[in-house]
């Protein structure tokens, strides 16, 4: 199994990386997965709308 690499990030960097998802969709969604009250990731999906 790979190992996955990881970030150490304060909070405020955590919000940032999390705005920067939200503002560069036109379509999509932003998920947030949290572990013992903590932000542990963040998945981006998009969609292209015709």
């Amino acid at each position: 199994m790979a190992k996955v690499e990881t970030e150490k990030c304060t909070p405020e960097e955590v919000w940032k990386k999390i705005q920067k998802q939200v503002e560069s969709l036109k379509y999509g969604t932003v998920t947030i997965t949290v572990h013992d009250g903590k932000i542990t990731q963040i998945e981006t999906s998009s969609k292209l709308r015709f």
